[in-house]
């Protein structure tokens, strides 16, 4: 994992989880930065997701703090009091301006802050700030998670060498729309404010918005992206030459996170990439590569490892798109499986692709030559049990 020159990390334990695991991560940067970021579209938005967009619209950012074990969502008045105290008193510690600091929250729904934990716990927080410490800001940000969500990648700008490091966290309470989980995507490359904001939106429609573990939105969902200049290069705007290089590197970071978010689906075994090729338009193709990633016939047939490509045409089928059924074709890692509306070949051809921990599947229409794809877990018997049993 790459350091960042100029941001700073730290994640500790404040008494929040009951389990004293690390429940308090932070993000700093030496000085201010340039940011971007996207929310829930849920309409019930946590009281840190609404703090969040008032402070984001001044387009600048130093601190992020970010705690979980509790959401701090449907908390009323008291919840965004207790947002804003929280970052005021973090503010005071760093000795920044209290519009500077942005906080996060995941983990139970309806609960208030532990407040006296939290606010006892900064200095130490503070204290503990280093650039190599980004896992521990990733294991503070954990819920039913299994493991931390990392990812990094250096890019040349000009005869300089730019950094984008990203942090995540989300297993369960996924699916596209506008952010899924939490994303934090730091960089020292220099880019305008209104190129960081359409770069990173580029960025999050083609990875965090292509994922699918079990359909709901959280209330909680944020992705940010932070720049703090420091490689002083000739800064970025949206003519620049550099400008695409930079949308690439930051797709493919968040990209990374994305695919492991799915990996680590709650109970998750398969990670099953879902394509839909040759629509009249993307957002048709995009309609039934997601209903088919949603469908939870095929998602528990990819975790029983039955190839049942009834259940993904017929999914297909009911995705609100107009397509000739008897163009369509459906293939398991490239080997076709149904075309002219039949069954192409015997079922022992194809049936030991659902035996691998990931695998494409694939649909042609034939109407166009748009395309999309989603990338979507097994729905499993331990899905069920931890989020049956996620607050005992």
């Amino acid at each position: 994992m790459s350091k960042v020159p100029g941001f700073y990390f730290s994640g500790i334990s404040s008494g929040v989880k009951k389990s004293g695991k690390k429940d308090l991560g932070l993000i700093y940067s030496e000085v201010p930065c340039k940011i971007s970021a996207v929310f829930t579209k849920n309409l019930v938005k946590a009281a840190p997701v609404i703090l969040g967009q008032e402070r984001i619209k001044n387009g600048t950012c130093q601190a992020i703090i970010i705690n979980s074990g509790n959401a701090n969502a449907c908390t009323g008045k008291k919840g965004y009091k207790d947002s804003v105290s929280t970052s005021k008193a973090l503010s005071k510690e760093l000795k920044i301006d209290e519009n500077l600091v942005i906080p996060s929250s995941t983990g139970i729904i309806g609960l208030p802050l532990k407040m006296d934990k939290i606010e006892k716990a900064l200095p130490e927080l503070i204290k503990s700030l280093d650039e190599e410490n980004i896992e521990d800001t990733a294991h503070a940000m954990l819920t039913t998670d299994k493991f931390i969500k990392t990812a990094s990648k250096k890019i040349k700008i000009g005869n300089k060498t730019g950094t984008i490091s990203a942090v995540g966290k989300g297993a369960g309470m996924i699916s596209p729309n506008m952010a899924t989980m939490l994303a934090f995507i730091v960089t020292d490359i220099a880019i305008a404010k209104g190129a960081l904001k359409k770069a990173f939106k580029t960025s999050i429609e083609n990875s965090f918005n292509k994922i699918i573990v079990d359909g709901d939105t959280s209330t909680n969902d944020s992705a940010f992206i932070m720049s703090n200049g420091l490689l002083e290069n000739r800064e970025i705007n949206e003519k620049s030459s550099n400008y695409k290089k930079f949308v690439e590197a930051v797709t493919e970071v968040c990209s990374e996170i994305a695919e492991l978010i799915v990996k680590d689906g709650e109970g998750a075994t398969k990670v099953v990439k879902v394509e839909v090729k040759g629509a009249k338009t993307e957002n048709d193709a995009a309609k039934i590569a997601r209903t088919i990633g949603n469908s939870q016939l095929s998602k528990t047939a990819f975790y029983g490892e039955d190839a049942n490509w009834g259940r993904i045409v017929g999914a297909a089928g009911r995705a609100g798109v107009k397509f000739n059924p008897d163009k369509l074709e459906l293939f398991f890692d490239g080997i076709k499986v149904y075309s002219k509306g039949v069954q192409h070949q015997s079922e022992s051809k194809y049936a030991h692709v659902f035996e691998k921990p990931k695998f494409t599947v694939t649909i042609k229409l034939k109407e166009g030559k748009a395309e999309s794809y989603i990338i979507t877990s097994d729905l499993t018997h331990e899905y069920v049990s931890i989020n049956a049993d996620y607050r005992s």
